[in-house]
């Protein structure tokens, strides 16, 4: 489970929701998937279960790495559902190379939310290798291989389970240490900087060990660790940077940083006149789209870059814009932190400020993350 407050990775594909929480598929996803595929295809299975024939061995091979990223899927899937059960949306979950991420739109309010949400995944993948153990059991009559298949199931849920609870954030081990110390402390922020610093001890030795295993010999698994290991780092950093940013908005009225001098395209503009005389010119990513003073919707930088250049010309504002939805108005009143939390929610990089009907300014992630900075400088 991860706290995440950037935007959706550029590269993910959308498949379904549940329980109203969308499910996306890095691309990244697929480089892992393979590799797993592969390993125990062309490699576990064989090495262990001789006898059979190749075309068995992949499809007990893919049989077991679809239900190993299911099982990854319900681990993050508890996270999620609890976290609703607290009063926190989770927009989102996401499968990516390492595993996967729900991204909370909030904070848990206390050290008790906290634990519940975070104990929640590790104790679901104990459960899930408890079921794979005993479809195991019942199957042993069956092929061995079938029944391997399983096993396998059962004890790589094990192994995810502790994995996660390791003591370093942003794992549910850390976040579990984050809780203990918050409760102790009274402190957030104190309580996520030892779970931040803890982590990132963990994933240099991680890094170390992988490096040892190149040396003597073991380049696939060294390079993993390796690789673990730096997203691990990156990760607790970013962790405790979202923190401290979430932290700077509270209480900041939406009014003082958003922007009042908004500028404006017309639906009828042509795409190419619009990439050079404003995308260019004001090298802003997108702008609201107003005909007779009603905001229509907006066009961003990424749907222009899909039109060629050849149809730019012919091709018009309204014809590639985002009509305006109720998802991304927020009012004048909102607070800093409160409009983070829908931008993480509604993974819009930016929203109008409305008043009554009218649009009054507009606040972009830009200046959110401008003003943090500024504030922390001032502030040092």
């Amino acid at each position: 489970m991860a706290d995440m407050a950037d935007e959706r990775p550029r590269g993910a594909i959308r498949l379904f929701r549940i329980a109203g929480i969308r499910i996306s598929l890095d691309f990244s996803w697929f480089i892992v998937f393979a590799l797993v595929l592969f390993a125990l295809s062309a490699g576990y299975f064989p090495r262990t279960y001789p006898g059979y024939d190749t075309q068995t061995y992949w499809l007990a091979g893919f049989v077991a790495t679809l239900l190993f990223f299911s099982s990854v899927l319900i681990h993050e899937l508890s996270h999620s559902l609890m976290a609703i059960r607290c009063g926190i949306e989770i927009p989102e979950i996401t499968l990516f190379i390492f595993g996967g991420v729900s991204k909370l739109s909030e904070e848990p309010k206390d050290p008790r939310t906290e634990l519940k949400i975070s104990l929640v995944g590790p104790l679901s993948s104990f459960a899930l290798a408890v079921v794979f153990g005993l479809v195991a059991k019942i199957l042993s009559g069956l092929p061995i291989l079938l029944v391997a298949v399983f096993h396998y199931l059962s004890w790589i849920n094990v192994a995810l389970g502790v994995f996660n609870l390791i003591p370093g954030f942003p794992l549910d081990g850390g976040r579990v240490l984050r809780a203990i110390w918050w409760w102790k402390t009274g402190s957030l922020t104190r309580a996520t900087k030892v779970a931040t610093d803890i982590g990132k001890t963990f994933s240099v030795a991680l890094m170390i060990l992988g490096a040892l295993q190149i040396f003597s010999g073991m380049l696939i698994s060294g390079l993993w660790l390796v690789f673990i290991g730096m997203f691990l780092r990156g990760m607790s950093e970013r962790g405790y940077e979202e923190l401290i940013i979430r932290k700077s908005l509270e209480g900041v009225p939406l009014r003082e940083v958003m922007i009042t001098d908004v500028v404006t395209v017309p639906p009828s503009l042509p795409l190419n006149q619009l990439v050079h005389d404003y995308f260019l010119h004001y090298t802003y990513r997108g702008f609201p789209v107003v005909a007779d003073h009603a905001v229509l919707g907006l066009v961003s930088v990424t749907a222009v870059r899909g039109v060629s250049s050849e149809d730019q010309a012919k091709t018009m504002v309204a014809d590639v814009m985002t009509p305006l939805r109720e998802d991304l108005v927020i009012a004048a009143d909102a607070s800093l932190a409160e409009a983070l939390s829908r931008m993480v929610q509604e993974d819009a990089d930016r929203l109008l400020v409305m008043t009554e009907g009218r649009m009054v300014g507009m606040i972009t992630k830009t200046s959110l993350l401008r003003f943090v900075q500024i504030k922390q400088i001032l502030e040092t």
